[in-house]
């Protein structure tokens, strides 16, 4: 069966994030039912894998996923962009469709993953951007930003700015690199970009928040430093910016992923 590659937006507001959940609402359930529709097959009979997991309210420009078509599709790639997007929601789009190795993985074979935050610091959020930044009407120092930007690159031990969804074990490797968090204001809209190997559940929203803290003088310098050194490991960042300013912007994969259709 041929592997596909999908290259997918979408504007949270309406999902209950990416994963399959039982009530269906989901990025991910939407796709296989419109993979289902297509191929005129049940639902959920040909699964989709997400390079990682967004939760309710989170957008993305270029999430990634995968999913392996029968040979009785018959379908070129991109006559797969133009089905699916007939039968998914218009909150949803599938931008590109490439053929790749038959043992290409979205999600373990990621090598780096880009990440936006916004945040629109005036004093009225104007009604475009409801639900999709997060309005913060208070003064922030850009040089305390940056400070605190700068403190958070490289390769940490992240479990103080991680949440956990109940299932972890506490064997979990917490260890991340983010090679690059660049600010960026115009005018009232502040965007924060994260760009790392990966990332941990809630890490970008937690980082966002610990930024903000750290931006309104709510936290001395030490404050980040000491959370990263897990000076004190029963404390850890409280502080989560909510879902609607997060955009995931780019997957990046080490391999060439398009091929001439012989490998799977």
């Amino acid at each position: 069966m041929p592997r596909l590659r999908l290259t997918i937006g979408y504007d949270g507001r309406p999902f209950i994030g990416w994963q399959s959940q039982p009530g269906g609402n989901t990025v991910q359930d939407h796709l296989e039912r419109a993979i289902a529709r297509v191929l005129k097959t049940e639902a959920g009979a040909v699964r989709v894998h997400g390079s990682g997991r967004t939760d309710a309210g989170v957008h993305a420009l270029a999430q990634t996923a995968h999913f392996d078509a029968p040979d009785s599709a018959r379908l070129p790639a991109d006559a797969w962009v133009r089905a699916l997007n007939v039968c998914l929601p218009a909150s949803i789009r599938v931008f590109a469709c490439e053929p790749v190795a038959a043992d290409f993985h979205a999600r373990y074979d990621a090598a780096g993953k880009t990440y936006r935050y916004r945040i629109h610091t005036g004093p009225v959020l104007p009604p475009h951007e409801a639900g999709l930044a997060w309005h913060l009407p208070k003064p922030l120092d850009d040089n305390l930003i940056a400070e605190a930007c700068a403190a958070l690159e490289g390769t940490h031990d992240f479990a103080s700015f991680a949440a956990f969804r109940g299932n972890e074990d506490g064997t979990e490797d917490t260890v991340r690199t983010i090679h690059a968090i660049t600010p960026d204001r115009d005018g009232e809209l502040l965007t924060i970009t994260f760009h790392g190997t990966g990332f941990l559940y809630k890490m970008v929203r937690l980082l966002t928040g610990a930024i903000i803290r750290r931006a309104a003088g709510k936290e001395p310098p030490e404050w980040i430093p000491a959370l990263l050194r897990r000076d004190f490991p029963e404390k850890k960042c409280q502080h989560v910016a909510p879902a609607d300013g997060l955009w995931l912007v780019a997957v990046e994969y080490g391999i060439s992923l398009p091929t001439d259709g012989k490998n799977g």
